[in-house]
């Protein structure tokens, strides 16, 4: 039998207690870490801010339009892939004049927001849902400048709105609802000149099948400038 000594025992003691600390250690060596995803990217720490999903295709930044073409109004904003966006309504009323607003009166609203939940549907659609969005006056606030009076109003067309739909200029005609398309600026020829396609990019809100579409390259703005207010008011989510 082996016969370990006072100064061994305190050695051998030693030795186990180092060796059961060490299995302890590695044991909680990834205690209260998240493991990597499947994609190899860094899961987010608590309290980050959730992914705003898939980016929008490449061609953006975009301005969009939503107007009839008939009478002054109409709704533009520039469309970011992060899918931020910021715009304006403005619908000019001159018959609605009154004391102090000779000129009559124009309905307006500065907005800002962002969309979230980006995804890709199929080639053509992505969809999202709308997260914050910001109005520079609370709708209904009115105030006057230079004899023409100016009401606050909700951003048309995103208004009401929670799930939206981008398509791309390649998406099929067929498929979309008369009711979107009606906003279409070519929809007047679709038949005449047997239009297959958008043929331009589209943003369509689910709810009230209400319609942007793309400006093109070099033509500007179709509203007339509201002024220098921007949308750093009241917050809301729905209208």
């Amino acid at each position: 039998m082996l016969t370990i000594g006072g100064h061994g025992k305190r050695v051998l003691l030693t030795l186990i207690a180092l060796a059961l600390f060490l299995s302890v250690l590695s044991g909680c060596g990834t205690n209260g870490q998240t493991e990597p995803r499947e994609d190899g990217s860094a899961p987010k720490e608590d309290g980050e801010p959730a992914e705003q999903g898939e980016p929008l295709p490449d061609a953006l930044p975009l301005e969009f339009v939503f107007a009839s073409g008939a009478g002054a109004w109409g709704t533009e904003l520039t469309l970011n892939r992060d899918g931020s966006f910021a715009g304006q309504y403005s619908d000019s009323e001159m018959g609605e004049s009154g004391e102090g607003y000779s000129k009559g009166s124009v309905y307006v609203c500065a907005f800002s927001g962002r969309f979230e939940e980006i995804k890709q549907v199929d080639d053509t659609t992505y969809s999202m849902k709308l997260g914050e969005i910001k109005v520079t006056d609370e709708p209904g606030k009115e105030w006057i400048e230079e004899e023409i009076r100016y009401v606050a109003s909700d951003p048309f067309g995103i208004a009401g709105g929670e799930t939206f739909f981008l398509y791309t200029p390649e998406t099929p005609l067929e498929g979309l609802s008369e009711e979107f398309l009606s906003w279409w600026p070519d929809n007047y020829r679709r038949e005449t000149d047997a239009l297959q396609t958008l043929a331009c990019y589209g943003l369509r809100n689910q709810e009230t099948e209400q319609g942007f579409f793309a400006v093109e390259s070099g033509k500007g703005s179709t509203l007339e400038s509201t002024g220098e207010r921007t949308a750093t008011g009241t917050t809301s989510a729905a209208f």
